[in-house]
């Protein structure tokens, strides 16, 4: 008697909620792991995620196949032989449309070009297949995503069935899979025939539009990136309330929107160079009065309008002025910075570190310079008055 769990996701791939009974179930690395008499739960493999859901109302966290049988990972065990089974609908559609999609554009890719998919993943972010190409043309990419919207539109049955493998030269197969008596064949009617044992649409208007979002390079391949059908429908209302939004702040529209982020890109580089042309002769006004305010080895301060980068530009006016160790805490970015010319004992990275252990806080730095981050400003202030201190009790040991 074969007690194999009967695998529904192939049998009645639209089925979302049923009853069945546990078959069995072991306590394993802190899990619990049942089979079912039946499951529409798909395991991972293909390159395609497994599905979630829940059994009896407790949260299937991973599913996976191990010799034909389908093991569900749970956090704790039913009470019940018998049990109420769901799965995340939507997810399970997002995974077969990107799954079906993902044959229709490989297939279009090897048409069009002869550009082999090399591999395809998918997971809650993504959607990529590697092609045997070392990049594609803007001209191609266009062609690519075009045709396969067109195949898409012209709503193509796709249907899935056995084989004996033995049969599987009577099919244009690109991969013949090794090691199985039987092959499921998923064929796009008049396109391709592929061994897969995916979750897969009914025809290729189900896949739903697609988009191809952007290419990368690796390992001298291509990895092209791709979304559709539910989830490009929530990535276009998602893009759309940005670009929304942002029109509506810059006060402009969205056909005006590119124009408008230009010209304030060029204004605020124009304001940039201005700003830092005065900053410069704020600091050297800041680092005259520094320098004359006090005599002691150590040039502390704590600002509460200036930056770490403006804090730096300051300290390098100080140090080609003088051999004194300087110490400026920042209240706006909660930071603090330690450093010198070169022409002092002191170990800048050393005794931050050493003295961080009594504040909430982190940094580090080498010989010349340090720098440390604070949660509050009073730790900062604190933190400075605790590293001059400090400073001054070493100098004065020389």
């Amino acid at each position: 008697m074969n007690n194999v769990t009967k695998k529904l996701f192939y049998t009645n791939p639209d089925i979302m909620e049923w009853k069945t009974k546990i078959t069995s179930s072991k306590y394993e690395n802190g899990k619990w792991v049942i089979t079912l008499q039946e499951t529409a739960f798909y395991p991972e493999g293909g390159g395609q995620p497994c599905d979630t859901g829940k059994i009896a109302g407790i949260p299937v966290e991973n599913v996976y196949k191990d010799h034909d049988e389908v093991y569900h990972i749970l956090p704790m065990k039913p009470e019940q032989e018998e049990v109420s089974c769901a799965i995340d609908a939507k997810k399970r559609l997002v995974h077969t449309q990107h799954h079906s999609g993902q044959h229709l554009l490989s297939a279009t890719c090897l048409d069009l070009y002869g550009f082999e998919t090399l591999s395809f993943h998918l997971s809650d972010e993504t959607a990529t297949i590697d092609l045997d190409v070392e990049a594609l043309t803007e001209e191609e990419l266009i062609m690519i995503e075009s045709e396969v919207n067109r195949r898409i539109f012209a709503n193509i049955p796709v249907r899935t069935f056995y084989i004996d493998s033995r049969d599987a030269k009577k099919y244009a197969l690109r991969k013949i899979p090794e090691g199985h008596e039987k092959l499921r064949i998923v064929e796009i009617a008049g396109i391709e025939y592929n061994a897969c044992a995916g979750t897969h649409v009914r025809s290729t208007a189900q896949i739903g539009p697609l988009k191809l979002l952007k290419q990368e390079k690796v390992r001298g391949k291509t990895r092209l990136y791709f979304v559709c059908g539910q989830r490009l429908l929530e990535d276009y209302s998602r893009h759309f309330s940005i670009t929304n939004a942002l029109a509506t702040q810059l006060t402009t529209s969205v056909s005006q929107l590119s124009d408008q982020v230009k010209r304030l890109l060029v204004e605020n580089k124009t304001l940039k160079k201005n700003y830092s042309r005065l900053f410069n002769q704020y600091a050297e006004l800041l680092k005259s009065e520094l320098l004359s305010k006090s005599r002691k080895a150590v040039i502390d301060q704590t600002f509460t309008d200036l930056s770490m980068k403006e804090l730096e530009i300051l300290a390098a006016k100080l140090h080609q002025e003088t051999d004194r160790i300087i110490l400026f805490g920042s209240v706006t970015e909660g930071k603090i910075l330690l450093s010198h010319n070169g022409k002092s004992r002191i170990h800048c990275g050393q005794i931050v570190k050493v003295h961080l252990d009594q504040f909430n806080a982190k940094g580090g730095g080498n010989e010349r310079k340090a720098q440390a981050v604070f949660q509050d400003a009073q730790d900062l202030r604190s933190f400075v008055k605790i590293i001059r201190d400090k400073i001054l009790e070493i100098l004065q040991t020389d």
